[in-house]
């Protein structure tokens, strides 16, 4: 029998498997996706079983020779149980055909190290956190019911889906399925109802609920509360864990014993049992995107595949209403093509608190014609004058910290510190130092550093949001939105009632939905641009960029970027003018200064040439950010 085996060691990405030989010892003991112990060149290494083929003939000792090479035996298996399930072993198959990598490669990606020393069971995991204050207005309770209610009404049952319609094989791509899972939507108002959410779920849910958050940050937040709820039933992951305590949460999730699960974008390679709950916090935050590493997966598309196979139910829980549920088809589009699909409408979940926060948009270029200009506007003053006079704090957010021109933290605390006197302001936030204004970046409301001063603020300033809608992105309307509407759900839980916007835009059709509840028309613009530039949802995009070399000049750059790109023509006919046609934009420099292309298409091209690209190029597909 032969055993194929990846080392668990960093290799180049496109080294997949090696075969090792099971000995007779070892036949019936042998399983996939279990732990063994390999020899590797002169010394022995971890390895995980990804398959076992029975066409090779037993052997009881040393390897059997064939031709110039000679088939070495595994040394031993390290732990009876496999540390891979099946779920994860259908999702290694799936995920490297349309993330264009090695099967071996994934694997590797997704297999815990096992620590070397003898691991201490712990039920319990010592999180050493603050008690975020999490709160829920009685009155808000049968509202809250009705949301899930509401919700159990739009989870729709997952089909089965026949093995040899679980993906393309052929082109990487998974077609238009006719068995898919639905990802729902939910809008939420604040954290604490979140919260409320997730652990009524877990009372009612057969396997285990995974919930995934953009920052680690969140996590520490959130997981003291449900450790208070749920005790030894919590599991922790995240990439801060040491190697002992993330074998010791992996196991707790493989054995079943962990029923709610807090993770990063990570999460979506975890073992979770059949018909579990898999939940998106914060759904629309790039962070659920892998940026820096290959392969430069979305967790987003990941988790619909681990939906489908696991019957798991998909919610994706935002504190803004997804572009995709607005699109005319619903699922339709990019949504379907990418490898996941949302569903059309959403679950709207009730508020914690009966308190409304308030929103009022200043229009600063309006400001910008007075004489005495300043990046505070003078009707905000005032606003901040009365709110300490009540005795509340102002907490008011700024993108950057500092600036030699434009709006930062630096330069707002040094005109308020002109502006008023006998009030203390504080640039950086310590929960042993007092303060009447805050001016910070989003860091500290994004991360729930705040909760302690729950009743404690009054006003909410968000300073400018400009900078984002600066970025020449087809994103970047869409993602001030979002950022905007997840700024104001962290006041809301912080029970702020009033939130003040300056803007330099006050026209724009994204600030215009955030401050008067414009979406409609906000999104009918957004997907028209679109449309018309065959962008997502419409069509699909693959950024490639080349990693260069110090040694290589620009003229060897030039030139396998210009080879690159011909393979590429070559590949993806474009004679037509039709729509449906791939076009090659580039080659153009990113924001790393890397030599990049960019494919647009809008059907399921066959995209086996993305295996093939020379050593250096990274593949984003479904990019977040095309610069």
């Amino acid at each position: 029998m032969i055993a194929k085996i990846t080392p668990l060691l960093r290799m180049p990405s496109n080294l997949d498997l090696f075969d090792y030989l099971v000995l007779d010892e070892m036949q019936g003991k042998i399983k996939i996706g279990q732990l063994v112990s390999i020899p590797w060149q002169n010394r022995k290494l971890p390895g995980v079983v990804l398959s076992l083929e029975e066409n090779f003939p037993t052997c009881t000792q040393g390897g059997i020779k064939g031709g110039s090479f000679r088939i070495r035996p595994i040394d031993n298996i390290i732990d009876e149980n496999p540390v891979l399930s099946n779920a994860q072993m259908k999702l290694i198959k799936t995920f490297s055909e349309y993330y264009f990598c090695t099967q071996g490669y994934v694997a590797r990606l997704i297999t815990p190290d096992k620590p070397k020393r003898k691991i201490r069971p712990q039920k319990t995991y010592d999180l050493g956190l603050r008690l975020h204050n999490f709160t829920i207005s009685k009155s808000q309770l049968k509202d809250l019911n009705d949301s899930l209610v509401s919700l159990r009404g739009r989870l729709l049952p997952t089909l089965a889906i026949p093995s040899s319609t679980h993906c393309a094989l052929d082109t990487g791509l998974p077609r238009r399925p006719e068995y898919r899972t639905p990802g729902n939507d939910m809008v939420i108002q604040d954290v604490s109802s979140f919260i409320w959410l997730i652990l009524s779920l877990i009372k009612e849910t057969k396997g285990q609920v995974l919930v995934m958050f953009p920052t680690i940050d969140l996590i520490n937040a959130i997981a003291s509360v449900v450790q208070k709820k749920c005790s030894d039933k919590l599991a922790v992951i995240h990439s801060e864990l040491s190697m002992t305590q993330y074998w010791n949460q992996y196991q707790k999730i493989l054995t079943g014993e962990g029923k709610i699960i807090l993770s990063t974008r990570q999460g979506v390679f975890l073992p979770i049992l059949d018909n579990s709950k898999i939940i998106f916090f914060e759904s629309t935050s790039q962070d659920f995107k892998q940026y820096d590493q290959h392969p430069r997966y979305d967790a987003r598309i990941a988790a619909s595949w681990v939906s489908r196979i696991t019957n798991s139910d998909l919610i994706f829980a935002s504190s803004s209403e997804s572009l995709l549920v607005r699109h005319p088809l619903g699922i339709l589009g990019a949504g379907s093509e990418r490898g996941y699909c949302r569903v059309k409408g959403y679950t709207k979940l009730s508020s914690a608190c009966n308190i409304k926060t308030q929103t009022k948009l200043i229009d600063m270029k309006q400001e910008m014609s007075k004489k005495d200009f300043s990046i505070i506007a003078d009707s905000v003053l005032d606003n901040i004058k009365k709110i300490i006079a009540q005795n509340k704090k102002v907490l008011i957010i700024s993108l950057r910290q500092d600036a030699d021109q434009g709006v930062s933290v630096n330069k707002i605390a040094e005109i308020l510190t002109n502006q008023i006197k006998n009030c203390t302001i504080s640039t950086k936030y310590d929960s042993n130092q007092s303060f009447d204004i805050l001016v910070t970046t989003a860091y500290p409301l994004e991360a729930l550093k705040l909760s302690s001063l729950k009743h404690k603020f009054g006003l909410a300033i968000f300073a400018s949001i400009e900078p984002l809608l600066a970025i020449p992105d087809f994103r970047s309307g869409e993602r001030a939105f979002n950022r905007l509407n997840f700024w104001k759900i962290m006041c809301a839980e912080l029970q702020i009632e009033q939130i003040i916007l300056q803007s330099y835009s006050p026209e724009n059709s994204a600030i215009r939905a955030f401050a008067y509840g414009e979406v409609e028309s906000f999104f009918k613009s957004e997907l028209d641009h679109r449309k018309q530039l065959n962008y997502p949802p419409f069509g699909q995009l693959i950024k490639l960029s080349l990693s260069r070399h110090s040694e290589q000049g620009e003229a060897e750059v030039k030139n396998l970027v210009d080879n690159v790109r011909a393979l590429l023509t070559r590949s993806f006919p474009t004679e037509s003018a039709s729509q449906d046609d791939a076009s090659i934009l580039g080659p153009f420099k990113d924001k790393k200064n890397q030599q990049s292309l960019l494919i647009k298409t809008s059907k399921d091209t066959d995209l086996k040439i993305m295996k093939s690209l020379p050593h250096g190029w990274t593949i984003d597909r479904d990019p977040e950010n095309i610069l």
